[in-house]
This record gives structure tokens, C-alpha cells and sequence, in this order.
């Protein structure tokens, strides 16, 4: 039961498992938990992003058994604590409507996520394991929360 549990928190209970682009379906799946956790107050949304990470730590390594690889592309729980990190992240630095802050983090994680610029390539080759699974997500949802948010300082919507 634990290890079936597992696997379903990896691939973000399904979200992942789509033929073409999982890791775009799965921060989509995502999208219903992060905007609930816009209206989070700020500590209970580090708190999210602290139990994502550990919900990835967690599953991941029975994700990539059960898929034959350890950063197999339908594992997306990663995508899915980055992508909150993208949001939560911008939705505390930035006064912007709800839809539009859903959608440049929701945009600008993937491409952050799929283009792989340093140091999110770096983070992926670099950290081993699940940890590692999980760290080329964090930073392509940090450089969003970055350059959106001094983006934002620099040009308010």
C-alpha cells in the first residue's frame, strides 16, 4: 500500500502519466493546488513548499522503480514543487490578479524547466538521487520567481 502511495505522489496522482509532454501535464495537474495555496498565508506557503519537497524526496526513488528510471519523465511531484515555488513565491512579491500570476509562472517554469539554462542544468547532472530529481525544478521555479518578480519591481502590471 505505501509503495503504490508512493508512486501515485510521484506522478502527481496521474498527472504524469501522459504519452506526450508529462512534465507540461503535470505542473498543469499542479494548478489546482497552487491556487488554493495562493490564498495561503505566507508561512503556510513555505510550509507547502517544504511538504512538496519532501512528498518528492519521498516518492520519487519508488517512481523511478516502478518506471525503470530514476528521473523518469512521468515522475512530476518535482514539477509540481517548483512550480508552486514559481507562484507562491511571486504571488508574496507581486500584487498581480490571480489568473495573470497562475499563468507567467505556469509559462515561465516550463520554459525555465525545459530549456534547462545554468543553473538548473547544473542542479539536474550535479545532485544525485531524488534530491537531485527534484533540484533542476526548484531552480527554474526560483529563476522565475527572480526574474518575474524584478521584472515586476521594475515594470508593475
Amino acid at each position: 500500500m505505501k509503495s503504490t502511495l508512493q508512486y501515485w505522489v510521484a506522478v502527481g496522482f496521474g498527472s504524469g502519466l501522459t504519452a506526450r509532454a508529462p512534465g507540461t501535464f503535470g505542473t498543469l495537474g499542479a494548478l489546482p493546488l497552487v491556487w488554493w495555496g495562493l490564498s495561503w498565508s505566507f508561512p503556510l506557503q513555505v510550509l507547502g513548499i517544504v511538504a512538496l519537497c519532501l512528498l518528492a524526496r519521498w516518492s520519487i526513488p519508488e517512481g523511478g522503480r516502478r518506471l525503470g528510471e530514476p528521473d523518469h519523465g512521468s515522475i512530476v511531484i518535482d514539477e509540481w514543487a517548483g512550480f508552486a515555488l514559481a507562484a507562491w513565491g511571486l504571488d508574496s512579491w507581486v500584487g498581480w490578479p490571480v489568473w495573470s500570476l497562475l499563468a507567467v509562472a505556469f509559462v515561465g517554469f516550463r520554459i525555465f524547466d525545459i530549456a534547462k539554462p545554468w543553473p538548473v542544468s547544473w542542479a539536474e547532472r550535479s545532485i544525485p538521487g531524488p534530491w537531485g530529481v527534484l533540484a533542476d525544478d526548484l531552480v527554474a521555479g526560483l529563476y522565475v520567481l527572480l526574474l518575474v518578480g524584478l521584472s515586476a519591481m521594475i515594470w508593475p502590471l
